[in-house]
């Protein structure tokens, strides 16, 4: 696969603004945008060069958090990349999170699972083998092909990602279709891409730990010339070991870089190429020695290994970008957004395991080596601010464009014999070639046109949006051919600054892409609903945010196996999670920071695959409740030493809409220790699950019982060393 021109991508980009801005002002007068405070971190340097004009366009709030001081500011002031508003979180009517870098930092975060433990309404789904994690955000998927995006553009998701590129993590809450086009209603995931800075630094960490596990990140930026007009960001990272399986040390690694030119005081263009790559043995968890009971696998050693070590799973991702944004001489702001992501899989795993019989467990493989997908994402939109009478108006108008295109190796399928349960010994010799199904394809295109307004009046704030979209997938027979017009609706109140109470309506659809219905029919898309109240509050001075929300979701057309057909599919799958979720996340004083979230959730099947099957059961790997607590002091007494410490719970799930087998829920303790030495060193020591808790967080299911359960990792210690200069 081919890295796009990126010269020849400017042009086009130059291009488009330019038609876009001419046609635009032939028909609207329209005001400067009044600045708004967006405070970042004290210490944070500025994304615009020192000699810049102050008129500067700034389309996009950009904090880089003191890494050496490890504060976790609250962004309730930030503007947010996933907002094509430009809203900042407090203004923004519906629930968002935000972890930044300096939170994933305090606590040495080196998965996603590490990561998205701070925000409320999502938890772990399940585990795809040790290659990557799969998540629900208010009880639902989060569907790893529509519902992740890489600085606001959709993202393939199939590999766990090393994190050194990351600036900071978005988790936007319920249907979002408006913005993002078709999508699982449950929320979706952003992840930020660190920006280059007009003030130089660079840094070098080393980190130890326990279970083999090393690791190593630079990240370097600055200016490449002396009005800081051309800025630069070059960074990586690789880390090996850490998996407490035996036989089985993962590798990670990758480097990125970007360039960002300030063309002039109201033009930026910016390029990013960046690529990460992960092998591993893939892992299946423990067996079960007693089918009904998941923690009778208690008596196993945590680490026990049932595999073979020729079942590994290794992939490769590559990242392009480019965005080039302008502020026109009337206001009128413009962006277009060009984005490649290609992602290289073997799949090879142990699969499935169980049951246990007389003190021996059945395995099986699967092979599904060659898999690739490419995703092409273009994106052009306009911004601008107007006012009629009394009531000013935040314009958007945008259309996104985006291609999937997939190859889906042979698949071979076999049996390994049974194992020991006790004293498992690999050793099965591998097959000699892949027999199986022959390569499939897959070729789905996604074209949405989307217009929204927010006005404002006084203290009171409406939003209005209409989107509609336009999919079409290739490769099914028959093909998939669908449009989809989708409005959304929200008010807000700001009684007083800093405080925001709103109500809001959104809707999404999701392609059953490949799901026939008996006759031969494509199935309609799957469709989610969702309406939202919340409260948004700072407090102390704007250091401290809360949100408190409470919402009814609904998704309908879900399909499930058609039980008089086999091979086809029903729609009557129906489910409906209500729920209240809280937020917490800033500094209490000067030296006390806190990040902590609480969610509440009733997850219900209102309709199943039978008629009357599963109704009121829980839906699937849903949890009831989940919360987590970080917070971190800075002693005075000893000026440059912090600790800190926190806790993660997820309550117990079901493996199936049929709520037979339970996997119970767990609490996690976390601590922390850091010092700051004069000259830029600082020194840092997690211990995590502290307190050496044996939990489960995923499991492996039949009609008749568990077959598998994967463990979380015991008690682990991880120090690192790092030195900004």
């Amino acid at each position: 696969m081919n890295t796009p021109n990126l010269l020849r991508t400017t042009v086009a980009q130059a291009a488009a603004l330019a038609l876009c801005g001419t046609a635009w002002a032939q028909t609207h007068t329209v005001p400067a945008p009044t600045e708004t405070s967006t405070p970042a971190s004290s210490s944070a340097p500025t994304s615009a060069p020192s000699s810049a004009p102050s008129s500067a366009p700034s389309l996009r709030q950009v904090d880089v958090v003191d890494s050496t001081a490890g504060a976790a500011a609250t962004p309730a002031r930030r503007a947010q990349s996933s907002s094509r508003l430009g809203l900042s979180v407090l203004e923004t009517p519906r629930s968002v999170s935000v972890i930044d870098g300096a939170l994933m930092e305090q606590q040495m975060a080196t998965t996603e699972r590490d990561v998205l433990r701070n925000a409320s309404g999502v938890s772990s789904r399940s585990e795809y083998y040790g290659s990557y994690s799969q998540f629900a955000i208010r009880g639902l998927w989060a569907n790893n092909t529509y519902n992740y995006l890489r600085d606001g553009a959709k993202f393939v998701h199939l590999l766990d990602p090393p994190l050194f590129n990351i600036e900071r993590v978005e988790v936007i809450k319920g249907p979002a279709a408006l913005e993002f086009g078709q999508v699982a209603p449950g929320g979706l995931v952003n992840y930020v891409s660190k920006r280059p800075q007009a003030d130089p630094l660079r840094t070098v960490k080393i980190g130890a730990g326990s279970h083999g596990w090393r690791s190593a990140d630079f990240d370097l930026t600055g200016p490449l010339n002396e009005s800081g007009t051309l800025r630069y960001r070059l960074d990586g990272g690789a880390s090996r070991g850490g998996s407490f399986v035996d036989g089985n040390t993962p590798r990670k690694q990758g480097v990125a870089g970007s360039v960002e030119w300030q063309i002039t005081p109201h033009t930026v263009w910016r390029a990013q190429a960046e690529t990460q790559s992960i092998e591993g043995v893939s892992t299946v968890g423990l067996a079960v020695p007693d089918l009904t009971n998941p923690r009778s696998a208690d008596v196993l050693p945590v680490g026990a290994f049932y595999g073979e070590p020729w079942l590994t799973t290794d992939g490769h991702l590559r990242f392009y970008s480019t965005e080039l944004t302008h502020r026109f001489a009337n206001g009128l702001q413009a962006r277009v957004h060009l984005s490649r992501n290609e992602t290289d899989r073997n799949v090879n795993l142990p699969s499935p395991m169980g049951p246990v019989t007389n003190g021996r467990v059945a395995r099986g493989y699967w092979l599904a080596p060659g898999q690739e997908y490419t995703s092409d994402t273009a994106l052009a939109e306009l911004r601008a601010q107007a006012q009629t009478g009394a009531v000013k108006h935040t314009l958007l108008a945008g259309l996104d464009w985006r291609t999937i295109e997939g190859i889906y190796g042979a698949r071979t399928t076999g049996n390994l014999g049974a194992i020991d349960l006790y004293h498992p010994v690999a050793g099965r010799v591998p097959p000699v070639a892949s027999t199986g199904v022959t390569r499939l394809s897959s070729d789905a295109r996604n074209t949405g046109v989307f217009l929204q307004d927010r006005m404002v009046l006084g203290d009171f704030g409406l939003l209005l949006g209409l989107r509609h979209d336009r999919f079409k997938d290739a490769y099914t027979n028959p093909v998939t051919d669908i449009s989809k017009t989708q409005p959304s609706a929200a008010i807000s109140w700001e009684p007083r600054p800093g405080s925001m109470f709103y109500a809001s309506h959104a809707r999404s659809f999701q392609a059953n892409t490949g799901t026939l219905l008996w006759g031969d029919r494509a199935a309609p898309p799957s469709e989610g609903k969702q309406l939202e109240v919340g409260w948004k509050q700072e407090w102390l001075n704007q250091r401290l945010m809360t949100t408190v929300s409470a919402f009814d979701l609904e998704l309908t057309n879900a399909p499930a196996s058609d039980p008089a057909h086999t091979g086809y599919s029903v729609l009557t799958a129906r489910q409906r999670i209500r729920g209240v979720e809280l937020e917490l996340q800033g500094r209490i004083t000067p030296a006390w920071t806190v990040t902590a979230q609480a969610s509440l959730h009733d997850p219900k099947v209102l309709a199943d695959t039978t008629a009357g099957a599963n109704v009121g059961n829980r839906v699937a790997l849903a949890t009831r409740r989940t919360a987590s607590l970080w917070t971190q002091y800075r002693v005075p007494q000893l000026p440059g030493l912090w600790v800190g410490g926190g806790l993660v719970h997820q309550g117990d799930k079901f493996t199936a809409n049929d709520n037979r087998w339970r996997l119970p829920g767990y609490t996690v303790v976390d601590l922390a220790v850091g010092y700051q030495f004069a000259g830029g060193v600082r020194l840092q020591a997690n211990l995590k699950n502290a307190a050496n808790r044996r939990y489960y967080i995923d499991a492996t299911t039949t009609a008749a019982g568990f077959g598998a359960v994967v463990p979380g990792t015991p008690r682990s210690l991880q120090v690192s060393l790092d030195y900004a200069f």
